[in-house]
């Protein structure tokens, strides 16, 4: 299978909106073949979110609203990383403001682009040990979400069922589940 070797080439950008969490651009681009294009991007800084495990082994989820899903959503905790962040500090601010759990033990799982053929946004995925704070969790004004506790078992279901449809929970949720099961089990373990 041959591939295309020739990238494309941005002959010109235009901003159509700004806003502090992201912007849309349309690009002029050249393809290899020399046909000129106009190709919408979507910029954002990226995000980061966690995969919390509680002590008992359960996973800490954020119910939210989602406006461009039109529902509640079950998600990973997570938030926007600002200019400059590590996101790993990113992430463990926004556990503790969305659930009111604090981030202990912190590892990184993986880095991926949410929607590579749309926007430059990535998203960097974590999992921690999820321990209580007393003071609760500390949303933003604009944020009206709740924590939600479930078993690993369950969260997993609930992906299979449709009920957890967020790229990055699904991914983040697998690759755990899938690393837990796997050292139950001697890595031989399916889930159902």
């Amino acid at each position: 299978m041959a591939y295309p070797r020739d990238r494309w080439r941005t002959l010109g950008v235009e901003y159509l909106y700004r806003s502090p969490w992201c912007s849309f651009r349309l690009d002029e681009v050249r393809l290899p073949d020399g046909v000129k294009i106009e190709y919408g991007v979507l910029e954002s800084a990226g995000f980061a979110a966690v995969v919390p495990v509680t002590q008992s082994g359960g996973v800490v989820l954020a119910r939210q609203w989602r406006q461009p899903a039109g529902s509640f959503t079950l998600e990973l905790p997570g938030g926007g990383v600002e200019k400059g962040e590590n996101p790993g500090e990113a992430v463990k601010r926004e556990l503790l403001e969305e659930t009111g759990y604090r981030a202990e033990g912190l590892s990184y799982l993986i880095s991926v682009h949410t929607s590579p053929g749309r926007s430059t946004e990535v998203c960097h995925l974590f999992r921690c040990k999820a321990m209580r704070e007393l003071s609760g969790p500390r949303p933003e004004p604009t944020e009206f979400v709740s924590a939600v506790e479930l078993p690993l078992t369950e969260a997993a279901e609930k992906i299979f069922s449709g009920e957890i449809t967020a790229a990055t929970t699904v991914l983040g949720l697998l690759m755990v589940v899938g690393k837990v099961a796997g050292s139950c089990a001697g890595g031989a373990s399916r889930l159902h």
